[in-house]
């Protein structure tokens, strides 16, 4: 089996709401019972993506999740429902075999070679709350989970970044 990495994206995502996974007997329901288990997760993640590649200042790091037909994008977003499965505390554990029966890497790993700054990481986030917002994720829901995001920009942050950009000059 092929392994995949998921990108910035699935990096802040997994770590941010691995504080939501696991929910105990009596305790309020899981962030992935609250916004519609499955098909909301599969939203989110196309919206995600389809977001991080609309941004001219990320999308060169993600260049090949770009290319219609290469498989890749479906690869990443498989991992990627995978690890919003499990960090919403749904029916899944990340890492683990997505639905397409690959091995999802972990985030370290995943963004090993992509070369990406700090300056792009923090776009990527302030990209993702609006994302969230847009597909109705509380502002009390993404307040919890920023500060968890912010904490995993080392493991995304290159220590040899490389600067591109496709923004009109």
């Amino acid at each position: 089996m092929k392994r995949f990495g998921i990108g910035a994206f699935g990096a802040a995502v997994v770590i941010a709401l691995t504080s939501c996974n696991g929910n105990p007997a009596g305790a309020s329901q899981s962030l992935f019972e609250k916004y519609g288990g499955a098909a909301t997760v599969r939203k989110l993640v196309d919206d995600a993506v389809a977001g991080l590649l609309a941004d001219c200042n990320i999308a060169p790091y993600f260049a090949g999740l770009g290319k219609p037909g290469n498989g890749t994008a479906e690869r990443v977003k498989s991992c990627l429902r995978l690890q919003f499965t499990a960090v919403l505390g749904g029916p899944a554990s990340y890492p683990g075999r997505n639905d397409q029966g690959d091995m999802c890497v972990d985030m370290t790993t995943a963004h090993r070679n992509l070369g990406i700054p700090g300056p792009v990481f923090d776009r990527f986030i302030t990209d993702l709350a609006a994302v969230l917002k847009a597909d109705g994720v509380s502002d009390a829901d993404i307040n919890t989970i920023a500060p968890v995001l912010v904490g995993l920009k080392g493991q995304v942050v290159s220590t040899n970044p490389v600067t591109l950009s496709s923004c009109p000059r």
